[in-house]
């Protein structure tokens, strides 16, 4: 099968040209193969069918529904008023040479609470492609939280995408960390068209070597009174290339609506490559938004303090890159899956 050439992680309104950074242009080729998916917990979770409209807004955009139409797909339910006490754990081992994709469908039912962590791995060193798209309805005064962490090798290209609904009340959490493949192609929006709904994402992730990194994470208030908050944080080093696009999108018809967004990065050398695009957006009066940024390398006194106690500069670099990312892994709350995460972690730090 040919390449197919796609436009991903475009901005929800485009800047000037001359930056190149409204959206990324990319070719793969994929097959409708996927990675077998292993469970370790659905107890509690139903497979349903795709009798249903899916159809959706995610962050990297339409190219990415063509190019996984027909890949196999994984459709689970939580029931209404239902508690998960500890995530369904869900790997998807990628194999090098074969291009693969797969899709994941969650539907949480009103007043439900839904745990779900999702990691991306390969384990033959190699060259591939793994393409994964995660869909979630959550319906009225429902409860998503989903963590993923992706550790795979430098010769793949991950495609890693995600679009959400809330309802009513609905919130989406979002803990994600990227910490692997050569090109990383990430977004996620969160479309919040009931009142009083909520996003929450934090991101982190780490740039080595000649990775590149390009990801999209938008936040739609619709309905009134919704509220989202993006907090990321990267480390960069070597020659890692990274562009992250932020936006709070405030829509016509979401009064009281308040976004914050933050992105801390840290930069370890002179030949990385940061770019960075906080967007506000707004259609409605009595709204809020807010973003911020803290971009900079380690300063002398860190690392006089570093040095004092007979510790390198690139030993100090990697224990304060550690620091950042580990941060994020530990506010995953089922302790199964946090020690699944550092595990993985341990293999890239």
């Amino acid at each position: 099968m040919a390449n197919e050439t796609m436009t991903v992680n475009r901005l929800p309104a485009l800047t000037w040209n001359w930056l190149k950074m409204n959206a990324a242009r990319m070719e793969a080729n994929a097959r409708a193969v996927g990675a077998a998916p292993s469970f370790v917990q659905t107890a509690q979770l139903a497979r349903s069918s795709a009798a249903q409209d899916w159809a959706m807004e995610t962050g990297m955009g339409t190219d990415v529904d063509r190019f996984l139409a027909n890949s196999p797909a994984e459709y689970l339910t939580l029931g209404e008023n239902e508690v998960m006490d500890a995530p369904a754990v869900i790997t998807y081992t990628y194999q090098p040479g074969t291009p693969a994709g797969d899709r994941l469908y969650l539907e949480a039912k009103a007043g439900s609470t839904m745990q779900v962590a999702v990691i991306l791995r390969n384990e033959i060193a190699g060259e591939g492609l793994a393409a994964l798209q995660i869909k979630i309805k959550a319906e009225a005064g429902a409860v998503v939280k989903l963590s993923m962490v992706q550790v795979l090798d430098n010769g793949f290209t991950c495609l890693s995408d995600i679009g959400t609904t809330c309802a009513d009340s609905a919130s989406f959490e979002l803990t994600r960390l990227e910490l692997g493949s050569g090109k990383l192609y990430a977004g996620a929006a969160a479309d919040l068209i009931g009142k009083g709904s909520n996003f929450t994402a934090r991101i982190g992730y780490l740039g080595q070597g000649e990775q590149r990194l390009d990801m999209n994470y938008v936040a739609r208030h619709r309905g009134k009174k919704t509220t989202c908050e993006m907090d990321s944080t990267g480390v960069l080093a070597g020659k890692a290339f990274k562009l992250f696009r932020g936006s709070i999108d405030l829509l016509p018809g979401g009064s009281g609506a308040k976004g914050q967004e933050q992105e801390n990065v840290l930069l370890l050398g002179d030949g990385v490559v940061n770019q960075t695009i906080p967007l506000i957006l707004c259609g409605e009066e009595d709204v809020e938004g807010n973003h911020g940024a803290t971009i900079g390398e380690l300063d002398e006194d860190t690392l006089f303090y570093f040095e004092s106690r007979g510790i390198s500069a690139a030993e100090a670099e990697n224990i304060m890159a550690r620091a950042a990312i580990e941060r994020l892994a530990r506010t995953i709350e089922d302790e199964a899956a946090q020690a699944a995460i550092l595990s993985e972690l341990e293999e890239v730090l």
